[in-house]
């Protein structure tokens, strides 16, 4: 008798058995699970990962906010209690930068009082005497001099001076206007 008659229609059809069309072989359970529980474990591991290394860049960006800018007057002061952590220095060079080997040597002032700076690195392009400039560094172990190694020039927006000395500049440019 036929397995799958048009009256049982709930009976299993297992005509394809006979001709090895279904493979019921027994699978092998212990490496598929092996496999799996090796990326369960290791999927945590690399999200901490990631999570380690966004947070010390984050820490990193917070350290360069963390500085505070100190007038030279004010960096004078507080020379004892700043020690040697870093600050900005801020003030005015007086007179012209000069080269001491691989440093730049130069003096800032503000309201009056002057901090001699010896600054390593580059300088920036507007940097000159009667600039107002911001120092990076710390105090020596002496405290006599500002040891820097960054320099960011201040500058504020009056052109004037632009303009007085570079007439030709705008008169009869209509290049820039709108």
């Amino acid at each position: 008798m036929d397995p799958v008659t048009p009256d049982r229609p709930d009976l299993p059809d297992d005509r394809d058995l006979d001709d090895g069309g279904l493979d019921l072989t027994p699978r092998d359970l212990e490496s598929t699970a092996v496999r799996r529980s090796s990326r369960r474990r290791w999927a945590p591991l690399v999200v901490l990962g990631a999570l380690g290394v966004v947070v010390v860049l984050i820490l990193m960006q917070a350290g360069d906010a963390s500085l505070y800018f100190k007038n030279a007057d004010e960096a004078v002061a507080e020379r004892d209690e700043l020690g040697d952590s870093r600050f900005r220095l801020q003030g005015t060079v007086l007179g012209p930068p000069e080269a001491d080997g691989s440093a730049t040597v130069f003096t800032l002032q503000y309201n009056g009082v002057d901090v001699a700076v010896r600054h390593t690195g580059s300088e920036p392009a507007l940097f000159d005497a009667g600039v107002p400039v911001v120092a990076e560094g710390a105090w020596n172990p002496e405290g006599t001099e500002f040891d820097s190694d960054k320099l960011l020039v201040r500058h504020d927006e009056d052109y004037q001076d632009y303009d007085e000395k570079n007439p030709e500049r705008l008169d009869g440019d209509e290049s820039n206007d709108t």
